[in-house]
């Protein structure tokens, strides 16, 4: 019984185990920011408005830190932009960085084209910071489900942390090996709380760049299954041990 009742108390932080449920990004439905208004290369300062969203640096509570990690194969260190310390503030007000260290846009001259960038801290060496800064940005409304495409990573890791409108952490994502692809996220509930997110990354060497990002519904809704399959099966094994100190010649029956 005492099996049971600890289970029992435990199903909420179980279902809440599968907050995020990676999904394809072609199911997501929505509005889609491309970011090619922003034309020709170069930095922003202050925040950025685009595609019914706004984007900066990061949010009021979170404190910004700088990370480093070696390049492959060289003793030159990059260092990039951390918000691993603090939660936003109820509302996610979003920041700015200083200027010359807060986003850019890069056109890759393909068809994709413009993509955005956080600007990092600067490297020790003077080399270019572009793409190794944080990107946070919130949405007009709580949305389901979102999914974007990262341009020139190169392996390295990155960490998507989505918020609530009141600053509470809905989780937080280790991304990598990072590659030049889509990834896409939706509530495992449907819950359209997803507020807004912080992008940091540690990909040494080039730091990554957003593009085609896309919010708003996925056309299947995710069932949490890891946490209700792994609930199922606890249970399971405390009925099994309570039947086997209870009836212990039918458990051994069973076995034969």
């Amino acid at each position: 019984m005492k099996i049971l009742i600890t289970l029992l108390l435990a199903l909420p932080h179980l279902a809440g185990a599968t907050a995020l449920n990676s999904v394809d990004y072609t199911t997501l439905n929505g509005t889609s920011v491309s970011f090619n208004e922003l034309g020709a290369d170069g930095l922003l300062d202050g925040l950025l408005s685009s595609g019914g969203m706004q984007f900066g640096e990061r949010f009021a509570g979170q404190e910004l830190s700088v990370t480093k990690a070696p390049r492959p194969g060289e003793i030159a260190q990059d260092w990039f932009d951390d918000l691993s310390f603090g939660l936003p503030s109820p509302g996610l007000l979003l920041q700015a960085g200083a200027s010359g260290a807060n986003l850019g846009v890069y056109d890759y001259g393909d068809a994709r084209a413009q993509a955005l960038a956080g600007i990092g801290p600067q490297n020790t060496d003077g080399s270019d910071a572009f793409g190794l800064g944080a990107i946070s940005a919130r949405f007009s409304s709580g949305q389901q489900a979102i999914g974007f495409q990262l341009r020139d990573a190169n392996g390295g890791s990155a960490l998507l942390s989505l918020y609530r409108a009141d600053g509470s952490l809905i989780q937080s994502l280790h991304l990598g090996p990072v590659a030049d692809q889509s990834y896409a996220f939706a509530r495992s509930g449907g819950e359209a709380d997803i507020a807004g997110f912080s992008l940091t990354n540690v990909d040494s060497y080039y730091g990554v760049a957003i593009d085609n990002l896309v919010y708003g519904s996925v056309s299947a809704v995710p069932e949490p299954r890891s946490a209700w399959t792994l609930l199922i099966g606890l249970l399971s094994l405390g009925l099994g041990a309570a039947t086997q100190r209870r009836f212990p010649s039918f458990s051994t029956a069973r076995q034969a």
